[in-house]
Formats: C-alpha cells, structure tokens, sequence
C-alpha cells in the first residue's frame, strides 16, 4: 500500500512519481521489443501489449498494483493501454485537458469515510528519458481538486512538466487537468501507458479487452481484463509486496 507521504503528495497534487520501477534489462528488453515490431512511420500512439508476454507482466506489477489498491480500492480493471513516441518533428500540438468531472462526471477524485476514491487512474512508464525542457506529459499540480470549470494556457507558470530517467513510474488521475507539450528534444520520447478503472465502470468500449483476453497467462491478468460490473466480484489475486527501504 501507499505510505503515508506518498498519500499526501498525491492528494496534494493529483499526480506522484515512483523511481527506478522496471529493472535495466527489462527496460532494454522492452525497447528491443518495440524496436522489432512498432511500425516505423508510428507519429505518436501505438497498440503494444500484444507485441510480448513481457507487457502483460508490466500490467500486474506488484508493486503498481499494489499503490492502485490504495488510490482504487479492491476491485479494479485494467480499462485500456496505449504507448506514446514523439520525435522532435511530431505534429502533436500543446494542449491541456480534464480535469474533476470531465468526460461525463467519470474523471473523479474524493474522499469519504478516511478513504480516497478515484476514477480512471493512468500509470505511465517512461522507456526513456525526459529531461527538463523536452516536452511531453505535463499538468497542473492540485487541479484534480479545483472547484472551477477553467483550463489555464498551456504557456501558464502554474502547468509544469516532470522529469523522468527511463524506467521511472508517473501516476495520476485523469482528474487531474493535464496534456501534451510539443516534443522539442532530438531524442524521443518513449513511454507506456496503462489506464485502470474502478470495477464498476468502464471508460473506453467494454469490448476492449476481448482480443487480448486470451493472451493472459496468470490470474491476476484474467482478473484485470475482467469486465466492469457492480455484483458480487471475485477479489483480486494480490501478491505480496516486500516493504520499500526508506
């Protein structure tokens, strides 16, 4: 579960960074992997969990699933899944988006009863490193419980862009006002995005999951493309997770 400090910046902010996630040699074997199988001509989102078994172990992270517990509940789903790669002359444009709310009410944030509650939650890899001034995921800090439907410029000194060495974890709430700035380093940005939602609902089509269902190989990665529903649900497999040194 998530330490008290790590509660507290992520209540904070809407958003927290884990360091040092996925091993060296996985990270190279990611990025051999891609390497193999992403179309050359990719310009920005491309469909990898189906490229390796190695992705599907990334999606149960005991550790990552561990902290959604704290941020989700007991019951939660793997919604969809996309990875990002930007090079210097990408077309994406600077923008922001979300925020509480947003996308018919679904992108939520709350407390009640000493527990957090949370709606779509991204989980976001870095493959590479982002470095200050590169571009890329950036959002405004606390937003995600702002009591005003206002978006600031993406030039605004309150929108700030972390900075990630490869193979860090950035989680946040799609509550969280956030978006892309243009890609301006001459290294690329590769990152992989994993979305969950809370059991009960769904954010993209129901039927997302279907084609890589089969594809699973533990019961835990059975139990997160389960389908969304409010019944009587079967708790997730959670393995332990060995206490993180201070």
């Amino acid at each position: 579960m998530m330490t008290q400090p790590e509660i507290y910046e992520f209540d904070l902010n809407g958003v927290i960074i884990y360091r040092n996630l996925i091993a060296p040699d996985r990270l190279r074997e990611m990025n051999r992997i891609i390497d193999a199988k992403i179309d050359p001509k990719v310009e920005f989102g491309f469909d990898f969990l189906g490229y390796d078994p190695i992705f599907f172990e990334l999606m149960e992270h005991p550790r990552t699933l561990d902290i959604l517990r704290t941020m989700i509940g007991e019951w939660f789903r793997l919604d969809h899944a996309y990875g990002i790669q930007l090079a210097k002359d990408n077309p994406a444009r600077d923008n922001v988006h979300g925020g509480p709310r947003t996308d018919h009410g679904e992108h939520q944030y709350q407390w009640h009863a000493g527990k957090m509650y949370n709606g779509l939650v991204v989980v976001m890899y870095a493959l590479e490193d982002v470095n200050p001034g590169d571009g890329g995921f950036h959002c405004l800090p606390g937003s995600h419980k702002s009591n005003l439907d206002w978006h600031p410029d993406h030039t605004s000194p309150l929108v700030v862009q972390p900075s990630l060495k490869a193979g860090d974890m950035l989680i946040f709430t799609e509550a969280l006002v956030h978006g892309t700035r243009k890609w301006v380093s001459p290294n690329r940005r590769r990152s992989l995005l994993y979305k969950y939602s809370p059991g009960h609902s769904t954010w993209t089509e129901t039927d997302w999951c279907d084609k890589y269902r089969p594809m699973a190989t533990t019961e835990m990665q059975r139990a997160l493309m389960r389908t969304p529903s409010v019944g009587t649900r079967k708790p997730l497999p959670f393995a332990p997770v060995p206490p993180v040194n201070a």
